[in-house]
């Protein structure tokens, strides 16, 4: 009986014991936007049949119930601007704590109520993210998300499909806040179907580690966020195409492009497999390989005009895979394939320009080049609990090229002149290992927060070059002109490899409720090992000999420690980082057999600030300053004298001293909600303290020139970019003005004189685009250009050219499912060198038809440069040397294609 007794006691025990332990069990989690960003202030219900809690995110995004009972609870999330998101939970073993999975809240789409023209809010301004609405651009069916992006304001999309966000370059696109095949641009763009988006973001991305504290003092990288509407986010889609044709010009290679794409997204899950093959200048999936890419909406082909110079086939093909595989644990990441051929054909105009002389060079040029990528790269994120966060993203790669070059130059001075050949051949592999790791923890403290990052990075190149160079000189300064020849055949084998490590570290401590001070420190190390032999190879008997004056082994090591100290606070709607941080760096070489060692140390002080201002819910304004110190680059400071180009010798200096950049920009953003116009403009300026320049020498009597590089001050560039957009009558007609200024002060030493080249180019352009839906879609925009560079030598003498182009394009919607598309642009320059001239006039139209259930196959006929003019024209202005260069572009070819596009969804079955 007494046993019995003590048995019940015990078991009663036991049972109270875990009755208390289910009573204070905790519930955590943490709420953050569409692109993972920690959202502040989140009104969070916990709903249970014996009990209703309430609690709030704080400035990470994070909250917790300290003591809930239920196993069987429901949560509710609330934010103005987001829309209410809520998720049952059951558990049938109650645990001390539950960590419940991250919740990503949705942006408000009728957040105003005084949007009465569009019905939806199209731009939404944050912090360092404008969101644009999808619902509020429209685009027709089966379109891709590249012809969205089109009419998004402050966005340009040029002929490649490169973005242009407020004046700079979008480098990377994000789905649901994870990379897409690497982050390539093109890939989802130009894959993508616009009807399945919610909205597009475009982010001012600082890193990880910035992203969590808040700290953001380096330069910022563009990013595309493409946000998948809720019941697209679970469906299969994808798309064929295939077509052939003819070239006008080259009768015996038909024209051809073909491309494939698979998508499931289920959810957290999505696996993609994509792939092409042309040989039209197109590249539909770039894979981030955008060289010689056309000019086509992907599998669209719309008729704008190839940008790219040279003829190009290239054939590509990758995987993309997401996936959730553990609670808290998400893996991303695949493997991608290109190679590309490229053969173009130019005529190039180099002007050196000297105190009492002017060396001329025109270049007929012929290069050929085959290019094979491998790429994988593979990402791991661990929501390890509340308070650990680890992400882990290794990326191999491996890279051949095949270089084929011949150019014919006519190189004149004032009584000298070479006739001469260049031919040279080339091989060379790079693969490349890095690891990128971030660790993030956050104490119990509100706002106290320690982080950790690592980059490990491997790459090694194997080259060798074969040059011969036969050139004939005449010095007409004689009374019997001097004539000279010159045969030069060399092979120049190459092995280099680099080793960087950067470790850093960041400790964030709370000062009040609304400011907080980081103290962190970044050691970064870079080690280059270099080796070079250069042979001459006899022309009769092909015998190679080393010529040790020319061959060398070097080795340097670039080292920098940045101790810095931030302080971050707000006050109302402004934000504000003050910081500075002191940097230590060294630099190390040594030549053995030259018995040539290089010794430099430097302290750097690196103040930084940052503002923001959010003058209301639509408009802010920001001003950032940061320091940056930039090491010399290898070829530069290398002390050998380089003459694989005899006609253009280099000499390295081994006793550069790194630069330092100082750097100011001030950016404004605005949207009103009443017309729908939007302004964003962007100044900067760059102020760089030991600048490495060039030093170039004109050799006597020869129109041969050396290059060597030293140290200078007084070097700085001055940009602005502006973009306005609005609506003249409603959505149907909307104008578009961008327009951007950058002024340099240039530094060069021409002769060991100090010159300084001041070069502006401006540039404006206006687009007008007019729609009425279902019906017809139409554009005209011109654009004009001017390039000017002003010398502080007398004898120097300015020079300018300018470009200014017409266009209009437009597509009609007829009966029955069919399309007319054309396309016209009419370029004018001037200020060239008169053996570069090329106006062009350039006609592309086509017609398409649409067949069976939404449209699912198209066929096409398309003809591109009707009148044949397809060519390309740029300068380019590097010190005392004005490069004018005309290459070919593919003309004129028709093309018939057949497109097949298959999508399946839950609300369309």
């Amino acid at each position: 009986m007494h046993r019995a007794l003590v048995c019940i006691i015990v078991i009663f025990s036991f049972v109270t014991i875990a009755k208390g332990q289910i009573q204070t069990r905790e519930v955590r989690g943490v709420v953050q936007d569409s692109t993972g960003r920690p959202l502040v202030g989140v009104t969070v219900r916990l709903y249970a049949k014996s009990d209703t809690m309430m609690a709030s995110t704080n400035e990470h995004g994070r909250f917790i119930f300290n003591k809930v009972a239920a196993s069987d609870f429901k949560l509710t999330f609330s934010l103005i601007g987001f829309q209410l998101f809520e998720r049952h939970y059951t558990s049938n073993v109650l645990l001390p704590i539950t960590e419940l999975v991250t919740v990503n809240l949705k942006e408000q789409p009728h957040e105003l109520q005084e949007i009465a023209v569009y019905g939806v809010i199209p731009v939404v301004i944050k912090q360092d993210t404008i969101q644009y609405n999808a619902k509020a651009y429209s685009v027709r069916k089966n379109a891709l998300l590249e012809e969205m992006i089109k009419q998004m304001p402050g966005l340009q999309v040029d002929r490649n499909g490169n973005i242009d966000a407020q004046g700079q370059r979008v480098t990377r696109v994000k789905v649901n806040g994870k990379d897409f095949f690497d982050g390539d641009v093109l890939t989802a763009t130009r894959n993508l179907p616009a009807e399945i988006v919610e909205n597009v973001q475009i982010i001012d991305d600082y890193g990880d580690q910035a992203n969590i504290t808040g700290i953001k003092n380096t330069e910022p990288e563009k990013v595309l966020n493409v946000t998948i509407k809720e019941d697209k986010n679970f469906g299969t889609f994808g798309q064929v195409t295939a077509g052939g044709g003819v070239d006008a010009n080259d009768k015996a290679h038909s024209r051809y492009i073909g491309s494939f794409s698979a998508n499931k997204f289920k959810g957290n899950k999505q696996v993609s497999i994509l792939g092409s093959t042309n040989n039209t200048n197109t590249s539909l999936f770039s894979f981030g390989d955008i060289s010689g890419a056309g000019s086509r909406d992907g599998t669209d082909l719309s008729s704008m005009i190839d940008g790219g110079d040279g003829i190009n086939s290239a054939s590509s093909i990758g995987m993309n895979y997401r996936d959730e595989v553990a609670k808290g644990v998400s893996v991303y990441g695949g493997y991608t394939f290109t190679k590309r051929r490229n053969q173009t054909i130019g005529t190039t105009r180099l002007t050196s320009i000297y105190q009492n002389r002017q060396i001329n060079s025109l270049d007929e040029v012929k290069s050929l080049s085959d290019n094979i990528k491998h790429k994988l790269t593979w990402t791991v994120e661990a929501n390890i609990d509340t308070a650990n966060y680890l992400k882990i993203t290794p990326t191999a790669s491996y890279i051949t090229n095949d270089l084929l070059s011949e150019s014919h130059s006519a190189i004149t001075d004032k009584r000298v002149f070479t006739d001469r050949l260049y031919k040279t051949s080339g091989t060379y592999s790079d693969p490349n290992f890095d690891i990128d790791l971030f660790y993030n923890h956050r104490f119990p403290t509100r706002g106290r927060n320690l982080s950790v990052i690592a980059k490990f990075e491997y790459y090694k190149r194997t080259r060798s070059d074969v040059a011969n160079d036969f050139s004939t000189s005449i010095d007409s300064g004689y009374n019997n002109p001097q004539v000279g020849y010159r045969q030069f055949l060399q092979r120049v084998g190459n092995f280099s490899y680099n080793r960087s490590m950067l470790l850093g570290m960041s400790y964030m401590e709370p000062v009040t409720k609304r400011s907080y001070l980081e103290l962190n420190y970044q050691y970064e190390s870079n080690s280059i090992a270099n080796a070079r032999n250069t042979f001459d190879i006899d022309s009769v008997t092909a015998r190679e000999s080393l010529v040790d004056s020319l061959s060398i082994d070097y080795d340097y090591l670039f080292q920098t420690h940045q101790f810095g100290i931030n302080y971050q606070g707000s006050l109302d709607r402004l934000k504000y980082t003050v910081g500075f941080a002191l940097q230590p760096t060294k630099l190390d070489g040594k030549t053995p057999s030259r018995d040539v060692v290089t010794h430099i140390n430097n302290l750097n002080f690196v103040p930084s600030a940052r503002l923001q201002y959010a003058i209301n819910k639509t408009s802010n304004l920001s001003l950032n300053y940061r320091g940056q110190n930039n090491q010399p680059a290898f070829t530069q400071i290398q002390p050998i004298r380089d003459v694989s180009n005899p006609q253009y010798i280099v000499v390295g200096n081994a006793n550069l001293k790194p630069e330092f950049m100082n750097m100011v920009s001030v950016q404004y953003r605005s949207f009103n909600i009443q017309n729908g116009s939007s302004l964003f403009t962007n100044f900067s300026f760059t102020h760089i303290q030991d600048k490495v320049v060039t030093n170039r020498v004109s050799t006597p009597n020869s129109t041969i020139q050396e290059t060597a590089f030293l140290n200078a001050n007084g070097y700085y560039d001055l940009r602005g970019f502006y973009h306005y957009s609005a609506p003249l009558a409603g959505k149907v007609l909307t104008l578009n003005l961008n327009g951007s200024m950058d002024y340099t002060n240039n530094l060069t030493y021409i002769n060991n004189v100090r010159n300084v080249g001041r070069n502006m180019i401006f540039s404006q352009n206006l687009q007008v685009n007019f729609q009425i839906e279902d019906l017809l879609e139409a554009d005209l925009r011109s654009s004009y250009t001017i390039n000017k560079i002003r010398y502080n030598i007398p004898s120097f003498m300015d020079a300018g050219a300018n470009t200014f182009s017409l266009g209009f394009g437009g597509k009609g919607y007829l009966p029955k499912k069919w399309i007319i598309s054309a396309d016209f642009s009419q370029n004018f320059n001037s200020g060239y060198s008169s053996s570069i001239s090329a106006n062009p006039t350039l006609l592309n139209v086509y017609i398409e038809k649409s067949f069976l259930q939404n449209d699912m196959l198209a066929i096409r006929l398309q003809g591109f440069d009707l009148f044949n003019k397809n060519t390309g024209v740029r300068r380019e202005i590097l010190g005392n040397s004005i490069m004018d260069m005309q290459n070919n572009r593919l003309a004129r070819y028709f093309l018939v294609s057949l497109n097949i596009r298959l999508q399946k969804f839950p609300s369309e079955i």
